[in-house]
């Protein structure tokens, strides 16, 4: 016997979304906080796939979501998962800023979701973000999250914080003229290249080695 066809039950999936632009998030997500930026990422998303971005959020409410993102963008660059770590420019310090760092996901969903908004991008600093950005990558070419005391890297070193540094990268158009250290690409190449495995990896390694042979 076949399995029924898949359906979406695009009413649900109204109301969630609707509910959590809106309301409370459900109670599951309390411990996700300081994920704040990437859920809001998800729920803009959402409406905006359902097409209800604009039917059914007034545009005033929209400002205001992309008011709460630039609240969350730092000035040395990048943006901070959520206003909770928000120190103030009034009292952070070179001592205590480690406590309030801008955050590699958290920076690429605040970009792609203002776009989602259908903002500019004018209030980002372009060059603070490109210039910290570069500070976050590693010498094996992976990503960290964060910057640490004395500006160390860290955080997990997977290839998501990879896709999301090079989303960053795509989005503000790095160019020689922005005056900021541009991401090593040949180094984050090889590192994504490194970690593919299994026998379709082998294949395309072994691919690649003979076609820059030939």
């Amino acid at each position: 016997m076949s399995s029924p066809e898949p359906v979406l039950l695009r009413d649900r999936h109204i109301k969630y979304w609707l509910r959590c632009a809106k309301t409370f998030l459900p109670a599951a997500y309390t411990s996700n906080d300081s994920n704040r930026m990437t859920l809001a990422f998800f729920i803009v998303s959402a409406l905006d796939l359902l097409n209800l971005l604009e039917s059914k959020i007034e545009a005033s409410e929209r400002d205001s979501w992309a008011n709460w993102i630039y609240s969350c963008q730092l000035d040395d660059g990048g943006f901070r998962g959520f206003t909770g770590t928000k120190i103030g420019p009034e009292l952070r310090t070179a001592e205590n800023q480690h406590w309030d760092p801008a955050n590699v996901p958290a920076t690429f969903f605040a970009l792609v979701t203002l776009i989602i908004l259908g903002d500019n991008l004018s209030r980002v600093r372009r060059r603070e973000c490109l210039v910290w950005l570069a500070k976050v990558q590693r010498e094996n070419g992976s990503f960290g999250e964060t910057l640490g005391e004395d500006e160390s890297i860290e955080g997990g070193s997977d290839l998501r914080f990879c896709c999301c540094a090079a989303g960053i990268r795509r989005v503000l158009r790095w160019s020689e003229e922005m005056g900021a250290k541009d991401l090593d690409v040949d180094r984050l190449v090889a590192y994504i290249t490194a970690c593919q495995v299994g026998t379709i990896g082998q294949d395309i390694l072994c691919s690649a080695k003979a076609n820059t042979d030939v």
